[in-house]
This record gives C-alpha cells, structure tokens and sequence, in this order.
C-alpha cells in the first residue's frame, strides 16, 4: 500500500488504546508499558528481492528486526510469518529461507518462537518482533529540532536494483555491496543514534527517504534541507534509474511529497532515486550539531559508517539541494 493510501487509512480508523499505550499507529512500531517495561512491537514481511532463498530469509528477518532498532530497543523474540505456494515451489526453497532467517536471529540474539503459513501464489516471509527498551527510553519521528544535523547509516538504491534483478539485468553476484548493507543489522546504528542523543529516528524503508524524511519533518513541524550530493548511493542505482528502470513505488513514493518539496535543481532521475523503496535499509536519524564531534569516535568504536546528508530547518516539508 503507498504512503498517502496508508495515511487515509489511519486517519478512517477509531483505533482503542489504554493507559499503557505509549506510542501507537503512525510511527515505526507501537510500545507498550507492561510490568514496568517499555516493550516494542513490530510487523514486517516482504515478497523476494533475490533469487537465492537463503539470502531472501536472512535481509527478511534484518528488515523485520530493523524498527526495532529505529525505536532505540533491543529485539527479544519473534514470529515467522510465510506465504509459501505449495504447487510451484519445494518446501527445501522454504527451509532455505528459514535458514537464512534464523542465522540472522541467533546474531541478533533473538529468539524464534513459532509462527504461522498460508498457502500463498506470491511467495512472502516476515517476523513479528517483540523487543524492549532496556533503559526505559525509546526514539520516535517526532522531535526534530531546528540546528540538528541529518545522518543516513546505509546508501540507497535497493528498490531499484532488485528491479533489474528481476528483469534479468543484473544478478546478486553485481550488487554484492549493497547485499552486505542489506544483511547488516541496525543494532550498532541504533546504539550511534542513542550515544549522539537523537532527536528522532526511523529506518529507511518502503517510503524511500523522502517518504520517511518528510514523516519526521510533518511530526517534528520542521523542514528537513537535504544535500543529494552528500547522500550515498549504489552507484549502479544510478545507472539504470537512468534507463528508468525503477519500482513504481519510486513514484508512488515522489507523488507522495511532491506538494511538500523545493527543489533546488535536483532531476528527475535524482528525484526518483531519493523516492526509491529500500529493503532492509539504514536509520535516518537528527542529532544535536554539538554531538557532532562525538561522530568520528563512536563511528570507529562502533565499525561502521554513517553519512551526514543535511539539517533541520525552521519551516516545512522538504527542501532538495545539488
């Protein structure tokens, strides 16, 4: 479902909730006050992005685990959800897939504690994740703040890549740094946003970094002044987004913020590229500038990589820049 559909849904709905709903529709994932633990809940499954099964299971489960870690939380354990169609495919793809999955949560340390299948024509896989906020304090995309700074903690690209996976243009083999990324839990990022005391976050997902840039700025009632050319991208994203070979949800995604972006020179492709769903993909989280020299040091205690890629703006919306 694309974001504005996803948005009058929400909207349509007269949702019950109680004295322990402390976050719920509309953010990265619900939490819940229980027995003195803030706990976080959270849904995600996904159709393949690759051929192989087992590294469909493995960036399943990593993306599924992905919110939360958005949240500042800590996964426990989770349910399988799969969509397996028993005429057209072996159940040993399946176990692949499951391999892979379970991999992924034994590195995360999260337990896999049954779940449920659907004889499906389209093939899906996904968890529902339980975790916790272990300190009490958790993130969410309201709290941005005029000054602070934007960081990105993967490229994008991943939608239109497993686009041309699936018209035969490219296999796994040529896109092996950005299989990486999507293998690459987002526990340590997590922990980078907390140690730069974050004043928002969310992962970068179907909605493309504008979709999820333009969540946090509505909710924080700020205006998020993006550089592309401080952005990291795959560059074979770029090459055949060119040849406009890109998700339709690239699209779905633009004319989503369209109505809320000044562009300062960006092209078409560029903007297609920016709306690009992501599987899998980084946090997208603002800090304090003064945190900033903090960055380099938990960048290297941490081992891995974030970008800065703009600032928060008094206004609204979104504001592109070459």
């Amino acid at each position: 479902m694309g974001p504005a559909d996803l948005e009058n849904l929400i909207k349509g709905l007269n949702l019950y909730t109680d004295e322990r709903t402390l976050l719920g529709v509309g953010d990265d994932a619900g939490v819940y006050l229980y027995g003195g633990k803030v706990f976080i809940h959270t849904v995600d499954f996904i159709t393949p992005i690759v051929n192989d099964p087992y590294l469909w299971g493995a960036i399943s489960a990593v993306n599924s685990l992905s919110d939360v870690y958005a949240m500042g939380g800590v996964p426990l354990n989770a349910l399988a959800i799969v969509g397996f169609n028993n005429c057209d495919m072996e159940v040993e793809v399946l176990k692949e897939v499951m391999r892979g999955c379970i991999d992924k949560l034994r590195e995360a340390k999260t337990v896999l504690l049954g779940g449920h299948t659907i004889d499906d024509r389209e093939p899906k896989f996904g968890l529902a994740v339980t975790g916790v906020c272990e300190d009490g304090t958790y993130l969410t995309q309201d709290g941005a703040k005029p000054g602070d700074l934007i960081a990105i903690t993967k490229p994008i690209g991943v939608g239109i890549l497993t686009k041309a996976i699936k018209e035969g243009k490219i296999t796994e083999r040529d896109i092996q740094e950005a299989i990486n990324y999507m293998l690459t839990l987002n526990h340590k990022a997590s922990l980078l946003a907390k140690s730069l005391k974050a004043t928002s976050c969310t992962d970068v997902t179907g909605f493309g970094l504008l979709g999820h840039a333009y969540n946090i700025a509505k909710k924080s009632r700020v205006m998020f002044s993006i550089n592309f050319s401080q952005v990291p991208v795959y560059e074979e994203s770029i090459f055949f987004v060119k040849q406009k070979i890109h998700p339709k949800g690239a699209l779905d995604n633009y004319n989503f913020v369209k109505d809320h972006v000044i562009n300062e020179g960006l092209e078409w492709w560029q903007l297609l590229l920016l709306s690009d769903p992501n599987t899998s993909g980084g946090l997208l989280f603002t800090f304090p500038e003064e945190m900033r020299p903090r960055m380099d040091e938990e960048l290297d205690h941490l081992g891995i990589q974030a970008w800065i890629i703009g600032r928060v703006e008094e206004g609204k919306g979104l504001r592109l820049c070459p």
